[in-house]
């Protein structure tokens, strides 16, 4: 590579090595010097801190000024880990791979909005995600630039400049009541053993999470009371709820423990702590019984919409499915709107015209008070 300098500022060192770096004086008059990496970036590094310089947001370079965006991606892995579940851990990691391998050896300070969302372009072709699993990445890369503005290693956080992708509304698909004695049928007949966990599943509502680590240490049949570790706020790790036992789910309990065989853990496929949850039994047998497009998670919208059209209200269904925010919740609000239109469709029979038969029967109470009345007048 030619090293012909392309721009003021920007140079090549060792001439021909590919290696560029930016020269520039900040407002006291003191000279800064970067190395970043490829002339693009660092024509773009040196033009982005002629604007930090300009609005007064530059940030003096100083030892581990030029940290690459993976080194403090592993700060603030190292700071999570603590406050995030086995799961929410394990999806980090993996989306993290996604990001580190596109942008881990820039510096932080030379990635901008565009270069993000260029990053997250290539994530979209290359893993097939959709919108909605891109904003899980545009969250986690948030994430690690506000560790890096923390730390003083860049003057703001780009993400805002990122696009957000419109994400589908949320999908509601429940079992109904034909759906459901068929598929108790078919895993009766395939997997009898997971029949209890079934049914525990459509009397609480948990997560499959929830279900699949739930000890018996956090069983409490007398108080009609399970301790499960829920979905905690986003960043704040997992979060203890309490959820509560009926007859069905008491029943199902009671089968699980039989069969237990001394194990810690309610499923009888946990085995291990960390170890991952695997529901292809389920949808091998969804499959076999003829059900379309369910999962597991389906469960649980069968509990919150059975509970919707039972008349519940919203807020307790929510607190029952332990929704941090009740708009969560507010997408399973329509079921009880056509619950209501129904009931009060039935007394329309009453206000039709005709025969007294189908009067109301505050109408037919009158009128035979008023008949009565009259003939007593009269005799």
């Amino acid at each position: 590579m030619s090293d012909k300098q392309t721009m003021r500022g920007v140079f090549e060192r060792p001439p021909g090595s590919g290696i560029f770096w930016i020269n520039y004086y900040d407002r006291d008059g003191r000279r800064h010097r970067e190395k970043v990496g490829r002339e693009a970036v660092a024509q773009e590094a040196y033009l982005q801190r002629r604007m930090e310089l300009k609005e007064g947001k530059f940030i003096a370079p100083r030892s581990g000024a030029g940290i690459t965006f993976k080194e403090i991606a592993e700060e603030r892995t190292s700071l999570k880990t603590a406050n995030l579940s086995a799961l929410s851990l394990r999806a980090d990691k993996y989306r993290l791979r996604g990001l580190v391998k596109i942008l881990g050896t820039a510096p932080v300070r030379s990635l901008t909005a565009q270069k993000i969302e260029d990053a997250l372009n290539v994530i979209a072709l290359e893993r097939g995600v959709a919108g909605s699993t891109l904003n899980r990445y545009r969250t986690l890369a948030s994430s690690i630039f506000t560790v890096a503005v923390r730390n003083k290693h860049m003057p703001s956080n780009p993400i805002a400049g990122v696009t957000v992708r419109p994400e589908p509304s949320g999908r509601i698909r429940f079992l109904s009541d034909a759906e459901e004695k068929k598929l108790r049928k078919q895993i009766r007949r395939d997997f009898p053993e997971r029949v209890a966990e079934f049914d525990l599943a459509l009397a609480t509502g948990m997560r499959r999470a929830e279900e699949f680590n739930l000890t018996w240490a956090g069983v409490d049949l007398e108080q009609k009371n399970l301790l499960v570790m829920g979905k905690g706020s986003r960043g704040r790790g997992p979060k203890r709820r309490f959820v509560p036992i009926n007859e069905q789910a008491g029943k199902a309990l009671r089968a699980l423990y039989k069969i237990s065989n001394g194990s810690p853990y309610v499923c009888p496929r946990k085995k291990r702590e960390g170890q991952r949850d695997f529901s292809k039994w389920f949808e091998e047998t969804v499959k076999t019984a003829g059900i379309p497009d369910l999962h597991w998670h389906d469960l649980r919208h069968t509990f919150a919409s059975r509970l919707v059209m039972g008349g519940v209200d919203i807020r307790t269904v929510g607190e029952l499915l332990g929704h941090s925010s009740i708009q969560t919740t507010m997408r399973y609000a329509h079921l009880s709107q056509e619950h209501r239109h129904q009931a009060v469709e039935t007394l329309d029979r009453w206000h039709q015209d005709g025969t007294r038969q189908n009067r109301s029967p505050r109408k037919v109470v009158q009128v035979q008070y008023h008949q009565r009345r009259r003939g007593t007048q009269e005799a």
